[in-house]
């Protein structure tokens, strides 16, 4: 009696769940913009682009260096 309770009543709870399995509710992502992080981030890249400017100037000063120091050899 009691084996066949528990018996039904999987039964019955797979029988209710099998619908609700089946349905799957697609997933939907939205863009998020947030203007301060954008700001910071393009503060951030300027930023990177300066130094590189910067390296860029210190480089060509050493190959002028080096080429005066050539020249005075």
């Amino acid at each position: 009696m009691m084996r066949r309770r528990l018996l039904s009543g999987l039964i019955t709870v797979s029988l209710i769940a099998k619908p609700m399995a089946d349905y799957v509710q697609p997933a939907y992502a939205l863009i998020v913009f947030d203007p301060s992080n954008y700001a910071q981030n393009v503060l951030t890249a300027a930023r990177a682009l300066e130094q590189i400017n910067n390296q860029i100037q210190s480089l060509q000063n050493q190959a002028t260096m080096l080429q005066n120091m050539a020249r005075n050899l």
